[in-house]
């Protein structure tokens, strides 16, 4: 199958490539490379200043003789026929990487630029090839063009190892349009500062010009991402942010479906009232609200991420809901996994160096935000349930609830167990036993000490929490024992 989208880099100019052989090479000919070869590096960086950014002499017709590289991209040897028939105009062809065209009056001050850039870096060329009815298919031309040199490009680039590539590199993307169902991008860039990053994190300017096969799939791909991202690519992105904000329905407090408001887990509520309390001592004075991002770097902070992320994953694995609602995020970057293929495999794009969809950096951050959301929601919901009760303890009640009573012992069973290195001690643990029997699995129905103590519960909250904890005194355990 013919590639829709063919990407050939020509790694000829590199002044200060050590593998060099010095020859400036021009185009084919009756099958046969021309080219001028050089006597050494001083004097090919001389000719090459002259065909980068000057003119040079390359062929016998004098009338056909001026000539160069930004010459080239501005279709200096295209005649008017041929510029005419193609609707090709000199002053549209050469973009910049701000998306704007060179100018004939541009031409001599950017020929100084480059001319000063070649002193220490080396000029890559390259040419993006185009089925012309693919492209008008899905996208205009000129809106390609553009895409190509502000976005593609500094993303290319970047991929390839270049740091901020805005800022230390300059490029042209030249379109041609003369060859038959063919559109063409011409590309040449050049660092203007040391800018690539070697493996042992040195900057410097990159010597072997030389693409991986990585790095030209990943601009093939981000090509034809873009081509047809109206048709294919855009409507499943589409669906994946649809599919994430219905995921973080249940973890809005304003929404219906918030669950965290529903939780009838008690070792989930006991986690929530411990967080809470965690949260609250690290609190600043007048802050209603804690990032999850911002906790602080310590043991402390650490803890509190650490048993975030547990409720988050126990609160995944017990509602069924929000179980369905992850898979269809999950199916909806399966389906963009599945374009990625299908736009591989229609441009002979293979895998080398490429990730999955679930793999892609732009699918990563949107699943990062919507993680963070949702810890943000657990971290604030537990600081906000801890106020909560902390308030209703502190002042009498007319009523005291059994999500009172939960959280009471819930977080009486944390200072405690906090203190005596992580539940070790077997007395607090015995209590979380009889919360969970009594209240869970019904069991001590014939305990009378325990039912009669919580039926009295008197509208004082001190008195009920006295009986509260009376009835789970250490004398209460011979009962207890003699009920299991």
């Amino acid at each position: 199958m013919d590639s829709k989208v063919v990407f050939i880099d020509m790694p000829y100019y590199a002044v200060n490539n050590p593998l060099n052989d010095l020859r400036i090479y021009k185009r084919i000919k009756n099958g046969k490379t021309r080219y001028v070869q050089c006597k050494d590096k001083e004097h090919y960086k001389q000719e090459l200043t002259k065909y980068i950014c000057g003119f040079y002499n390359y062929s016998r017709n004098e009338s056909k003789a001026h000539s160069s590289m930004l010459g080239y991209f501005m279709g200096e040897k295209k005649s008017d026929d041929i510029m005419e028939r193609n609707k090709m105009k000199r002053e549209e062809m050469a973009m910049l990487k701000d998306g704007t065209f060179i100018k004939d009056d541009m031409v001599e001050n950017m020929q100084k630029k480059w001319s000063k850039y070649l002193i220490n870096s080396n000029t890559n060329l390259a040419v993006l090839s185009l089925y012309q009815d693919y492209v008008d298919e899905n996208i205009n031309i000129k809106e390609l063009q553009k895409e190509v040199a502000t976005k593609i490009m500094p993303r290319f680039l970047n991929y390839c190892g270049y740091d901020d590539p805005k800022k230390n590199l300059e490029w042209i993307v030249s379109l041609h349009s003369d060859r038959e169902n063919n559109y063409h991008f011409h590309i040449a860039w050049i660092e203007k500062n040391k800018s690539f990053k070697y493996q042992n994190n040195k900057v410097d300017y990159k010597i072997k010009l030389k693409l991986k096969d990585n790095e030209r799939n990943f601009i093939k791909r981000l090509t034809s991402l873009t081509i047809e991202r109206q048709k294919l690519y855009q409507p499943a992105i589409i669906q994946i942010n649809k599919d994430l904000e219905e995921l973080k329905k249940y973890f809005n407090p304003k929404d219906n479906n918030f669950t965290l408001r529903n939780i009838s887990n008690l070792n989930l509520e006991e986690d929530i009232i411990r967080l809470g309390y965690l949260l609250s001592t690290i609190r600043e004075k007048d802050k209603k609200y804690i990032k999850f991002g911002s906790l602080p770097r310590n043991d402390l902070g650490k803890e509190i991420r650490k048993l975030t992320k547990e409720i988050k994953t126990k609160i995944f694995s017990i509602n069924k809901d929000i179980q369905l609602s992850k898979n269809e995020v999950n199916k909806s970057i399966e389906k963009l996994n599945n374009i990625f293929l299908d736009i591989d495999r229609r441009n002979n794009i293979s895998n080398v160096g490429f990730e999955s969809a679930f793999e892609n950096k732009m699918i990563l951050d949107k699943l990062e935000k919507t993680d963070n959301y949702i810890l943000n929601a657990i971290v604030n919901h537990a600081l906000y349930n801890y106020d909560y009760n902390l308030n209703n303890y502190n002042r009498k009640l007319d009523k005291i609830t059994l999500e009172d009573l939960i959280g009471e012992i819930s977080l009486s069973i944390y200072k405690n167990s906090y203190k005596n290195n992580y539940l070790k001690n077997n007395k607090n643990k015995i209590k979380l036993k009889i919360l969970k029997n009594y209240f869970i699995y019904g069991k001590y129905e014939n305990c009378d000490k325990l039912s009669n103590a919580l039926r009295r519960l008197s509208k004082n909250s001190e008195r009920a929490a006295e009986k509260f904890y009376e009835m789970l005194s250490d004398d209460s355990y011979d009962v207890i024992n003699k009920n299991k």
